[in-house]
């Protein structure tokens, strides 16, 4: 995993795992991916950046468990994003943006900068800096 851009594919991934079978996730599952994700990261593991891959950690079993009921487990969507949406709606997606946004901060890219702007429209339901470029950004910076 390489930096901030690794974590955020790391909880995309947890995220589609979880909801493609939720089932399968429990506790253990969500231990053992918290521990590898956290090992994969070069030490000292920053603080703020633990907290954020606890955070989804957490949400993983919020996810898993909501789609785990019976009772709603036959109208699981087909699209991983739309299962996160509907389990965890905004919420569900702020640890990524917050790592997105560190990265961004501190190991600036064209990548995390298109990752900050599709993640703060799916916390906050609005455009983030929708006409400016990356090299904009990094110029005005």
């Amino acid at each position: 995993m390489t930096g901030h851009l690794g974590v955020v594919a790391a909880m995309d991934a947890l995220f589609e795992r979880v909801a493609g079978d939720p089932a399968s996730c429990g506790d253990e599952f969500l231990s053992a991916w918290l521990a590898d994700t956290l090992a994969s990261l070069e030490p000292p593991v920053d603080k703020a950046l633990a907290r954020e891959v606890r955070k989804a950690a957490r949400l993983a079993g919020r996810l898993a468990r909501f789609w785990s009921d019976p009772d709603r487990s036959s109208r699981l969507p087909e699209d991983w994003q739309q299962a996160v949406d509907a389990a965890l709606g905004s919420t569900g997606w702020e640890p990524s943006l917050e790592v997105a946004r560190m990265g961004l901060e501190r190991e600036p890219s064209a990548a995390l900068f298109d990752e900050v702007r599709r993640r703060w429209r799916q916390v906050h339901f609005a455009p983030w800096l929708e006409d400016v470029t990356y090299q904009e950004w990094l110029s005005a910076r």
